[in-house]
């Protein structure tokens, strides 16, 4: 259970059964998705990843409570060089540092990151808190299911997905830190806050990979 599920509504759990079921996580589940498209995809979420260690950042500034500071510290902390495993999934599917270097967003990456960033610039402390935290806690649960079939369907080796194993141990770090975050933010304007924050996380995170499924291979 993820700390979102006890806060949400039905038409959220509706939202976030969709992002566990999409079709790109289907399709690598029964090795049907093209290696281009997995490549497209270790590039995409590549930008995402590279940007966090900033959104981060602005989350630990732009709250002024220090014990929530040490708090997203904590958060912080277990995801720490995370972006090297990416690059070592990236280079088991034939790309190389130059393709991640000069990546550029698709329009539902662009549009997930431009949220993050909007969030964290303009929302309330709950919403700051839980847009990142929702876009986390699901794909923690996203990378355990599939981090199996990479290995089984696309010849790779454990080492190779580490990125994605990886998210299980991170989960379990992070997970109890977001809980003791978001408690604190329990006001009924609160918990409307941090409704619509998740709720916006997660049909942005949709429109990300939706994106990766329809765009032309190699634009």
């Amino acid at each position: 259970m993820s700390f979102a599920d006890s806060i949400v509504s039905a038409d959220i759990q509706q939202l976030r059964a969709h992002i566990l079921g999409h079709s790109l996580w289907r399709r690598i589940e029964e090795g049907t998705l093209e290696p281009e498209r997995l490549r497209l995809f270790a590039l995409q979420d590549w930008w995402l990843v590279r940007e966090a260690y900033r959104l981060d950042a602005l989350a630990i500034a732009a709250l002024p409570d220090l014990e929530i500071q040490d708090l997203l510290i904590r958060k912080l902390t277990p995801k720490v060089g995370g972006y090297k495993l990416l690059l070592r999934f990236g280079e088991a599917l034939g790309l190389s540092r130059a393709d991640f270097d000069a990546v550029e967003p698709l329009a539902g990456c662009m549009a997930l990151t431009n949220f993050f960033y909007w969030m964290l610039a303009y929302g309330a402390p709950a919403e700051k808190l839980a847009s990142v935290s929702a876009s986390e806690d699901i794909f923690v649960q996203i990378c355990a299911r599939i981090a199996p079939t990479l290995i089984r369907h696309y010849n790779l080796t454990a080492e190779q997905v580490e990125f994605f194993s990886a998210h299980d141990a991170i989960g379990e770090q992070v997970t109890p830190v977001d809980e003791t975050l978001l408690a604190r933010y329990n006001s009924p304007e609160d918990q409307q806050r941090i409704t619509r924050a998740i709720r916006l996380s997660h049909e942005y995170e949709i429109m990300f990979y939706d994106t990766i499924l329809t765009a032309k291979i190699g634009s």
